[in-house]
């Protein structure tokens, strides 16, 4: 993943949500991610060690060349044992998925 896409990176979306967000440089490397189908609901939450109902959505933006990416956080943001405030960490078990 991380030779195809130009920016991978996590953001808080609300206190019990992130995103994470996929950037193509190029319609070749979008469309190798998009067809490859390893960016599944069930292997994403495999990745994030989370539920199957975590991964809430996936979306394929083609004018954007880019994807993202919904999950439920598995601490909410403010809790006590909660280290990323800003969820900017979260992106790299996203970028070790292999791609075909």
């Amino acid at each position: 993943m991380e030779t195809l896409a130009r920016v991978i990176r996590s953001k808080n979306a609300t206190p019990f949500l992130l995103t994470l967000d996929i950037f193509c440089e190029s319609s070749d490397s979008y469309n190798r991610i998009k067809q490859s189908k390893a960016l599944s609901k069930e292997r994403i939450a495999e990745q994030y060690h989370v539920p199957l109902g975590f991964v809430k959505d996936i979306f394929f933006i083609d004018s954007a060349l880019a994807i993202k990416i919904v999950l439920l956080k598995k601490i909410v943001s403010g809790d006590p044992g909660f280290c990323d405030v800003y969820a900017m960490q979260q992106n790299i078990p996203l970028m070790e998925i292999e791609i075909p």
